[in-house]
């Protein structure tokens, strides 16, 4: 009997334990039921940036973004219906639809998207690249364009310039540079350019007195004009020892006498080759092999 009351005494404990450990999870159980479900895991792009969440990301794209995208998207004849080109606003009117305020580089990739619907006259992505390059070197304050027509070339160098910089732009029809101001304002750059709307050589006074020596100028108006007012503006001091040139067309259609005004030894001059900008009636329908001079005044 002692042995028995040993064996009982012995397996109390452990009978004890093994009903503390069924209670034990039966309250887990009730636990699990009443808490309320776990919170998903947060997407890896939000654990490693600690900043963008997925659904943040996915709300990044602009009302802007997504219309130049659906734009891209719409074949000929839709995309002519939905934006067509019966005057030179209707090129701002599709910047404005594609590219938020303040953003340059937005108003350029609309401008050149819609110039490959269109036939255009702005110099385009191949040229824009030569501009912007002689822009990086000459590094100017002070720029002069001749010729701005719809502003696509202003928008390229005025972004370039510093805080205290400025682009007198030239232009001689008036709804040309209505629609010129409004590509830079779009692009947020009129703080530092300035439209004088008339014939170079009517406004390249003006344009001295309030610029100064120009430490670069782009001429991109009417061909003959370039030498005779090229001339105008080295009288009135515009251009001058250090001044870069850059002229646009020089090959195709031509400008007639300007490569040999900008010859040595009143210039240091270089050809940078590039297609002509549009392909039309007056190419033949084919594309044309142009160039672009850029020249330094010695």
């Amino acid at each position: 009997s002692r042995a028995l009351m040993l064996s009982h005494t012995k397996s109390l404990p452990r009978a004890a334990a093994m009903i503390m450990r069924v209670c034990l999870l039966i309250i887990h159980a009730n636990s699990l039921r009443e808490s309320p479900a776990p919170h998903p895991r947060a997407p890896r792009r939000a654990v490693l940036g600690g900043i963008l969440t997925a659904p943040q990301w996915a709300r990044a794209q602009s009302p802007y973004d997504a219309a130049f995208a659906a734009s891209t998207k719409l074949d000929a004849d839709a995309f002519y219906a939905a934006h067509p080109y019966r005057s030179a606003g209707d090129v701002l009117a599709y910047i404005e639809k594609c590219a938020a305020p303040g953003d340059a580089s937005a108003v350029l990739q609309a401008f050149e998207y819609f110039g490959k619907k269109y036939p255009m006259y702005s110099i385009g992505a191949t040229k824009g690249k030569i501009l912007d390059s002689a822009v990086a070197t000459a590094r100017p304050r002070r720029i002069v364009e001749v010729g701005s027509f719809l502003g696509y070339s202003a928008v390229r160098m005025a972004a370039k310039l510093p805080g205290d910089g400025m682009l007198a732009c030239v232009e001689g029809n008036p709804e040309f540079a209505r629609t010129a101001e409004g590509v830079v304002a779009r692009a947020g750059l009129s703080d530092r350019v300035r439209f004088f709307v008339g014939l170079a050589a009517d406004e390249i006074p003006g344009v001295a007195k309030t610029l100064g020596r120009a430490d670069l100028v782009f001429l991109d108006h009417c061909k003959e004009c370039y030498a005779p007012d090229l001339e105008r503006m080295e009288a009135a001091g515009l251009v001058a020892k250090g001044t870069v040139v850059v002229a646009d067309n020089v090959v195709f259609p031509g400008a007639p006498g300007y490569l040999d005004k900008v010859a040595a030894p009143a210039y240091a001059t270089v050809l940078k080759s590039a297609p002509y900008e549009a392909v039309g009636w007056e190419t033949r329908w084919k594309e044309v092999d142009d160039a672009m001079s850029i020249s330094t005044r010695l």
